[in-house]
């Protein structure tokens, strides 16, 4: 029976406000409760729906998202285009049937065809084991998931619908049929295939005042690992922030001396990202993504023959690695070279340019913040057109794994951005030396940075609030003759909605701001005291403004599984040792410094500075040294996991063994 409030206009929307009012309308909130409800008192059903279950073993507490017995749920939408006909998309059904999958296909009219997905517990425990999904056993180690030795997985307390988190069932139904319809989805015949989004799983992440940290292990079982990780670094930097924050104020009132200053960053951002990698240790362990590596399956775009697997024998996408390597160093970093050049020649003529308004206009004239405006614009443009190209470049590479092809991607970006962002400022400092400048340069960078992220970040979420209230009246009522085709009217129209709303790719942007964003903190910190604390008010709003853009204005994406943050780490690392540098040649370049080394090594002053760099850079490898990578509590699991498995295997030998002589 439709409900008073059910709207839906004729044709698919692509407008992302009315998506956002219409998932939060009290209509579907309602129709969602009393299915929660419903669901509680079914004890005959064979499929699982989320809910929370927090247990706690010895010292550690884990929100365990999970899985309860209930009638089917929907987990992936795949909607067809104008150009399907109704065979194809029988076609299309009865492949994914016959994998166990249970679907449902509505023909609502020629533009509107769906084919809701959704699999019982047994099917979605066969599929976890093929998966090979790491998951905790009952002796406390991780081991892949056997759906044969069941028993081992179910800890205290704990069924066996319990054992899938909330972010793995629309991804093992995924795998497992995409490579089947691929050719359906080349042909044109498939527009779309997402997981939807849960209503009341959603209000989990709204912000809420008092909460003092984020629900990293809420957003992992929601949105998968990779996605997990980001805002756990995230929340992990932003609290590292408030160090360098407070040291900036005693910096800027006590007038602190540079080799000072230098000491604490190379101190800081040492022990912050050593730190990072034990937390990161931490959680990948707790969700089984810590020994991911080269040897998982290939990502979706890979392309390649079909040949046994040297290790499992299973037939697998093989592609000559000599190609690739062709392709990165005759094409790709030649290319890339070019843009790094074209980048610090563009950087080198905004000074020109700057010299020539000085000459006409005078050093008191407003025209020249203009040269500095527009390059810190053109900036983000020069951003966006290179992160096209780089991912078309990788893209031709063909990298096997995702980890593989994110690296290497994120390697040519990191290239282009440091010289992008960071050139003007170096150039200012070591060859035309004049301090004053670079302070301004850098302020009015950093602060142009900051309005265009918070224009992109606050922007559309903003826009979407304010003009909700004017939505609800372009609403229409489903068509009557519409409803004799739907089976499921509010599962109908949350599809209907989320069909239109923005497909999100990837933590890149994010990642890339906060990278960014580092590096104005670190990098001239003995001329920037305020920066941090920019940084760390900018953070604090980010990251919320994050999270409400996943929840409304993004489908659900398919959650991935990600073991770190990856080759961000490498650039975090990168631009912790070239703040060393930099921020040690700023030292040097003071007055009283080179008079200094002058007096006591007239003949190698220049030598002053190499050992200074060099204890520094020694200090920072005793702390890299002391700091170890993993907590013990992560080696010891890693190393009973494996004694486990041998055991195991010597135990499958002795059995075969004595099956032998008994025939």
């Amino acid at each position: 029976m439709m409900s008073e409030d059910a709207k839906s206009p004729g044709p698919r929307t692509r407008n992302i406000i009315e998506n956002q009012l219409f998932r939060r309308q009290r209509s579907l909130k309602l129709e969602a409760l009393q299915r929660q409800r419903t669901l509680q008192g079914d004890d005959d059903t064979d499929v699982a729906e989320p809910f929370d279950k927090v247990s706690q073993q010895g010292n550690e507490s884990e929100a365990r998202k999970t899985l309860s017995l209930s009638r089917l749920q929907t987990q992936i939408v795949i909607i067809f285009t104008e150009k399907a006909k109704l065979r194809h998309c029988q076609d299309v059904e009865k492949i994914i049937q016959e994998f166990g999958i249970q679907t449902t296909l509505e023909i609502v009219g020629n533009t509107e065809k769906y084919l809701y997905l959704s699999a019982s517990l047994d099917t979605l425990l066969r599929l976890a084991d093929v998966a090979e999904l790491e998951k905790k056993t009952t002796t406390g180690s991780m081991q892949k998931f056997n759906n044969g030795c069941i028993s081992d997985f179910l800890l205290p307390g704990m069924g066996k619908d319990q054992i899938l988190r909330y972010c793995e069932i629309p991804v093992l139904i995924k795998d497992v049929i995409k490579p089947s319809i691929k050719s359906y989805i080349q042909k044109g015949y498939i527009e779309d295939m997402f997981p939807l989004h849960d209503i009341l799983y959603l209000d989990r992440f709204k912000w809420n005042l008092k909460r003092t940290r984020l629900p990293i292990e809420d957003i992992r079982n929601y949105f998968g690992s990779s996605i997990g990780l980001y805002f756990g670094f995230i929340e992990f930097y932003t609290k590292a922030l408030i160090f360098p924050a407070v040291f900036g104020i005693l910096q800027y009132l006590f007038d602190l001396n540079l080799s000072i200053v230098c000491s604490f960053y190379v101190v800081w951002t040492t022990i912050f990202l050593e730190l990072w990698k034990r937390k990161c240790a931490g959680y990948s362990y707790r969700w089984g993504t810590i020994e991911m590596s080269s040897l998982d399956k290939p990502r979706s775009a890979y392309q390649g023959q079909l040949k046994p697997d040297p290790i499992t024998g299973k037939m697998t996408l093989h592609y000559p690695m000599r190609y690739t390597y062709l392709q990165m160093y005759c094409i790709s970093y030649p290319v890339v070279l070019v843009c790094v050049v074209a980048a610090g020649w563009f950087a080198l003529y905004q000074f020109q340019i700057e010299a020539e308004v000085l000459a006409d206009f005078g050093a008191d004239s407003w025209l020249l913040y203009v040269p500095v405006i527009v390059q810190s614009i053109l900036i983000a443009i020069f951003s966006w057109a290179y992160e096209k190209l780089a991912t078309f470049l990788t893209k031709l590479e063909n990298h096997r794994t995702r980890s593989q092809y994110d690296r290497h991607r994120v390697n040519k970006l990191m290239l282009f951005e440091i010289v992008n962002n960071f050139f003007s400022q170096f150039y200012i400092a070591f060859v035309l030396q004049d301090l004053k400048q670079l302070k301004y340069q850098l302020m009015m960078q950093l602060l142009i940075f900051q309005l265009l992220c918070i224009a992109q970040e606050i922007g559309i979420p903003l826009m979407a609030v304010l003009r909700q209230k004017y939505v609800k009246f372009r609403h229409r009522e489903v068509a009557p003759e519409k409803l004799d085709n739907i089976s499921d009217q509010p599962r109908y129209e949350q599809s209907f909605y989320e069909s239109g709303l923005d497909a999100y790719h990837s933590t890149y942007e994010d990642y890339l701001q906060v990278c960014i964003q580092f590096g104005f903190v670190v990098l001239f910190a003995a001329v920037a005291p305020f920066a941090a604390i920019g940084a760390l008010v900018n953070n604090v709003f980010a990251v919320h403004i994050d999270m409400f853009k996943l929840c409304n204005i993004f489908k659900r994406p398919f959650a991935r599984r990600a073991k770190n943050i990856g080759a961000w780490q490498l650039a975090f690392e990168l631009l912790s040792v070239m703040s060393l540098l930099s921020n040690c040649g700023l030292l040097f370049l003071q007055p009283n410094v080179k008079e200094f080394f002058s007096h006591w090594l007239p003949s190698v002053p220049d030598l002053s500075f190499v050992i200074f760099e060099h204890l520094l850079l020694g200090l920072k490898f005793i702390i890299h040294k002391v700091i170890h990578e993993r907590p013990r509590w992560v080696r010891i699991g890693l190393l009973k996991a494996d004694f486990e498995t041998s055991q195991a295997l010597k135990q499958l030998k002795k059995f075969k063994t004595e099956a032998n002589k008994m025939a």
